[in-house]
């Protein structure tokens, strides 16, 4: 595997060194068009270390995150599912969740870093729109990662 990255980088050095209209512009290709290995080669050299930046300039204690850290068992046993059960169940109901953000100051402060940086950064690096409130529209939102209290996953 490592090797397959040295030989990655090397091309993309190559490449980025060649002249103009050598190759053309390639797209890079989508979360939803990626097979299993590529999803997991993309997550492990672009989003835990995109992620683990955020998380650590919110919370130093994420200096060490590790595919676990959001995927929970699903790391161990080589699946990845999501969403985890094991991060934090978010309230089942929309009165619940704001119930829960007016009272919990923590669940607040969460809430917003996740709301206004996580799920933006993650729909960005995958290429899936990302869930507005407002319009009942796009695809990622909280729920993809937590699982909600009373919903059977």
């Amino acid at each position: 595997m490592v090797m397959k990255r040295v030989w990655i980088a090397v091309g993309l050095f190559v490449a980025a060194c060649g002249g103009e209209g050598d190759a053309p512009d390639v797209e890079p290709l989508a979360w939803k068009d990626m097979s299993f290995e590529q999803r997991d080669e993309f997550m492990e050299d672009v989003v835990l270390p995109r992620m683990t930046e955020i998380f650590v300039a919110f919370d130093a204690s994420f200096e060490g995150m590790t595919c676990a850290t959001c995927h929970g068992d699903g790391a161990t046993d080589g699946t990845y599912a999501m969403p985890s059960p094991q991060l934090t169940v978010l309230p089942g109901t929309e009165e619940a969740f704001i119930e829960k953000y007016e009272t919990d100051p923590e669940h607040a402060r969460w809430s917003d870093f996740m709301f206004e940086r996580v799920v933006p950064e993650i729909a960005s690096l995958l290429q899936v729109p990302r869930f507005d409130p407002m319009t009942q529209t796009g695809e990622f939102s909280c729920y993809n990662c937590h699982t909600l209290e009373g919903v059977e996953q």
